[in-house]
């Protein structure tokens, strides 16, 4: 009797145990079940007792997961993960996978929303009017009711709001039996999702527009309202409001009909049909208020605008690809890069590949500004590609084959001297990996980038490459190992692990000498497939976690946690004051061939650890560590002109049959310009800061409409106080000269006058004659006119250079006038690029919104989705909207695309932060 009494007592305390859980919202309950495989232990330290590893075993594949890094003041250093397998169930770890939790609801997960701007704030969306939030960095989680179930299409089921954490929009259906089948509409929330306002029906997408170049109201949204024609068929209209679409008279209709729109850091795109029905338009609003169309450059010419990929909008310049050749296997296009508001258009380079999904073998280097990798098609027209690595070290201005390095690990010639026609390093990049979070580069691992590919006159299949690192961002490479390897850079660069793949393996190799020496450890007792290496997205931790599957338990996900932190417990120094005594060098990047440090018109340095010091980093070092100086510009500061072309010479000449562009429509797009000048053929590269030197796009200056006083004051001549000096300051010099000359002769010769004899006299050579003083003046006085006859000039011509509307050379002396120059901007952010448009294209999410990039300061922390994302205009992209959100380990295998069953529709809009690399 006592044993049941107590067994009833005991369930009862559970029970009670249970509903106060749920009463509080507590919804993290037991430990993972212990699933174990073959001769599987956990945790367990390596041989050496340095080295920790721990084995954990989810029950289902992993579909999505997203590191909740923690912002730099946070007591707690170690990392959050939350991940939702197949099965629709979601677990978090708080100590980097050592341990995991099951997230306990009787609710499917069918998405998770890290808050792009919040790190502390998360969100589960389950397959009900409900989702689950917490606010303290996935610590606990309350269940919070939503207006309608998600939508279960290509929409982004919650977007939000830049500066206010707790403004939130929702998606979903209206009352409808069929969910799939109804309209969206759209609720918004400004307390976390307490309660909820109706805000447009039905609606493609909604979303607050705040984060351009210029301030916008705060309540400022932008809906893409769902309309019917008369054909019953659908379009989409691009509307915004200020008062939450509570007044129709207040709304603006921006365009009847779009394909889609999206902020894309400080630019509104806007996607559309035009006028033929047939080929895509863009525009750009910097704004949202007015936009201008997207002008491309004359010499670009295609039948059909197949499709967009927006690249990167980090440098102040939207960067995007145009596909030229849509034909299935055969894709590829041409990359284009605007002007500083997003209008005008140069093409950077041609024949890039891309595959049927609209992803664009581009990479920006992170951490380093101006640096980026891409294929092009050797082949362009053939059924079969092939594909040459090209690198650019000035924003796209010019492009070449990456260098190859001329002896291999082993220490035999590669057969390769130099980069040329017939060899070079050619890396297999964007568009064949099967996580398009993987990148070449880490903001915190400065001037590193590994990559796998081969030495060849063109890419060899991906089984055949090695693994390949450079230190010196992109200038030159080597041969790390043998083999095609994934990598992951930890403490900042000073760990970077190699993991043997595809291939079946339970080693793993690490160096803490930029490769200079390697070590082997065995992370696990049995052969496993890994398909992914991560770590936190800042890349500042030591530790690792190892994501596999066994080949007969494909149902099942292996985590191994890799702990470097016993490896030492010695901190590198950084002495800011004395650079010789500490563990850093000061690294500065230089182009290839360059007689000069400067990149982008300055001379920028950072702190590296020195590879042989055995230390750990720890804390993130601000990057860059300091700007030495501007430079004076040169020809590699400024890029061709909206109809000119880069022409053999490397001079930027004029499209046959186009004229100039007209350079006074800058005053209506910028309306506080005061001046223009007349085109040149050249612009300056925005993230340029040079000054002084060459000013090769500057010419005849004219005022802009309504600032002609200004530009009168600012270019007036010779007058008043100046022209004053300029007359009087010759024979002030003169009268110092003189005497300066008078006293030294009195000075020698004193009072007593030796020697003094007639003759010096009569000629008027005696000082009491005084002949010689004043010759001396004359003279000093012509020699002062005439030194300062090149200032007089300059200042002559300046002014009526400014005033003259006749053509006239360029001119190419100082100006101090820079009117378009931007300041440039430090993107330590590793996911910056992004998709770009899709009315079928299910749309890719990253780390932003449909276009989709981080912050430009952000690290990228999480994302939902790739970086890159396209519409095109012939062929619907899968439906899946995680084409890029990429499960860690696609359901088809490595470099199959997912299908439209394999991913549900989640990504936040404009998230700053992706998972991992």
């Amino acid at each position: 009797m006592a044993r049941h009494r107590c067994a009833m007592l005991l369930l009862c305390l559970l029970f009670l145990n249970s509903v106060c859980a749920a009463a509080e919202g507590l919804s993290i309950n037991s430990k993972v079940p212990v699933v174990q495989f073959d001769n599987w232990s956990s945790p367990r330290i390596t041989a050496d007792n340095s080295i920790g590893l721990i084995s954990n075993v989810i029950e289902s594949r992993v579909d999505e997961y997203y590191y909740l890094e923690r912002p730099p003041d946070s007591k707690d250093k170690d990392e959050s993960i939350i991940l939702r397998t197949a099965s629709k169930v979601a677990y978090i770890t708080h100590d980097h996978g050592g341990s995991w939790e099951k997230f306990a609801s009787s609710e499917d997960i069918i998405a998770i929303y890290p808050h792009p701007y919040n790190l502390n704030y998360v969100y589960l969306i389950t397959n009900k009017a409900k989702i689950y939030v917490s606010t303290d960095h996935g610590m606990d989680f309350k269940s919070i009711d939503t207006p309608t179930a998600p939508s279960l299409g290509d929409v982004q089921i919650l977007t939000f709001h830049k500066n206010q954490p707790d403004w939130l929009i929702w998606h979903g259906p209206s009352d409808c039996s069929n969910p799939l089948g109804c309209p969206i509409q759209a609720h918004y929330s400004h307390d976390n999702g307490k309660s909820w306002t109706a805000l447009a029906t039905p609606v493609k997408q909604c979303m607050f527009a705040v984060g351009l170049q210029k301030p916008t109201d705060e309540n400022l949204i932008f809906c893409g309202r769902e309309l019917k024609n008369t054909g019953l068929s659908t379009f989409v209209q691009l509307v915004s409001s200020t008062d939450y679409f509570k007044n129709s008279k207040n709304e603006k209709i921006h365009f009847e009909e779009i394909i889609a729109f999206a902020i894309q850091n400080d630019f509104f795109i806007v996607a559309s049909l035009d006028d033929d029905r047939i080929s895509l338009r863009m525009d750009v609003s910097i704004d949202g208020e007015s936009f201008s169309h997207a002008r491309w450059p004359p010499s670009f010419k295609v039948d059909r605008q197949q499709a967009y990929t927006i690249l990167d909008t980090s440098t102040k310049a939207i960067v995007l690809q145009v596909t030229v050749n849509g034909q299935r296997g055969a894709e590829y296009g041409t990359i284009l890069k605007s002007n500083s508001n997003g209008t005008s258009y140069v093409t950077s380079i041609e024949y890039t590949n891309r595959n049927e999904w609209g992803y664009v073998d581009f990479e920006k280097m992170q951490g380093i500004e101006g640096i980026s990798i891409v294929n092009v098609v050797s082949n362009p027209g053939e059924s079969s590609k092939k594909l040459r690595s090209k690198i650019t070290f000035d924003d796209g201005a010019s492009w070449q084959y990456l260098a190859p390095p001329t002896v291999d690990s082993s220490g035999q010639s590669t057969g390769c001297a130099s980069a040329g026609d017939d060899c070079s390093l050619n890396l297999h990049g964007y568009t064949e990996r099967t996580d398009v979070r993987h990148t070449y580069s880490s903001a915190s691992a400065v001037g590193l980038m590994v990559g796998v590919g081969n030495v060849g006159a063109s890419l060899t299949s991906f089984g055949e490459g090695n693994t390949y690192l450079t230190n010196d961002g992109g200038a030159t490479w080597k041969e790390l190992a043998k083999g095609t390897n994934m990598w992951e850079f930890g403490d900042q660069g000073s760990i970077i692990l190699l993991v043997e793949s595809p291939a079946p393996t339970n080693k793993l190799r690490y160096t803490f000498n930029e490769g200079q020496s390697w070590e082997t450890l065995e992370f696990f007792n049995e052969v496993v497939e890994v398909y992914d290496i991560s770590t936190v997205p800042s890349d500042t931790s030591r530790k690792f976690l190892i994501h596999a599957k066994q080949a007969d338990n494909t149902g099942k996900t292996l985590l191994v946690q890799v702990d470097f932190t016993g490896t030492t417990d010695v901190k590198c120094v950084l002495n800011e004051k004395d650079a010789t005594h500490d563990d850093f060098e000061l690294w500065t990047p230089v182009r290839p061939g360059a007689t000069t440090q400067c990149l982008f018109g300055h001379e920028t340095t950072y702190h590296r650890k020195i590879p042989d010091k055995m230390c750990y980093i720890g804390e993130q070092i601000p990057q860059p560590h300091a700007e030495i100086r501007n430079c004076s510009c040169t020809r590699l500061d400024f890029e061709c002109d909206e109809n000119y072309y880069l022409a053999t010479d490397g001079t930027c000449a004029l499209v046959p049959g186009y004229q100039p562009p007209d350079h006074s429509a800058k005053c209506r797009q910028m309306p506080g310009l005061v001046e223009y000048s007349e085109p040149t053929g050249y612009r300056k590269i925005p993230l340029s800061t040079c000054v002084d030197g060459e000013t090769l796009d500057i010419s005849i200056l004219h005022p802009c409409p309504g600032h002609e006083q200004e530009f009168e004051k600012r270019h007036r001549g010779l007058h008043g106080f100046v022209l004053f000096l300029l007359i009087i300051l010759p024979f002030c010099m003169a009268g110092v000269i003189a005497y300066l000359v008078y006293n030294h002769y009195y000075g020698q010769y004193g009072q007593i006058r030796l020697g003094e004899t007639d003759f010096d006299t009569r000629l008027g050579l005696g000082t009491d004659n005084g002949l010689v003083k004043y010759l001396v003046i004359v003279v000093s006085a012509v020699v002062a006119f005439v030194g300062e006859l090149p200032a007089i000039a300059t200042h002559l011509f300046t002014s009526w250079r400014g005033r003259s509307s006749r053509p006239s050379r360029l001119y190419r002396g100082r100006n101090g006038m820079d009117t378009f120059h931007l300041n440039r901007t430090s993107s330590a952010g590793r996911y910056d690029y992004a998709p770009v448009v899709g009315e079928d294209a299910r749309v890719v999410r990253d780390d932003d919104s449909v276009f989709g990039s981080a912050d430009e300061d952000s690290d990228d922390d999480y994302a939902h989705v790739g970086p890159q994302e396209a519409y095109d205009i012939d062929r619907p992209t899968p439906s899946s909207p995680q084409l890029s959100a990429a499960p860690s380990s696609p359901p088809g295998g490595p470099g199959t695309p997912p299908s439209p069953t394999d991913f549900l529709p989640v990504s936040p809009a404009h998230s700053p932060s992706s998972p991992n690399k």
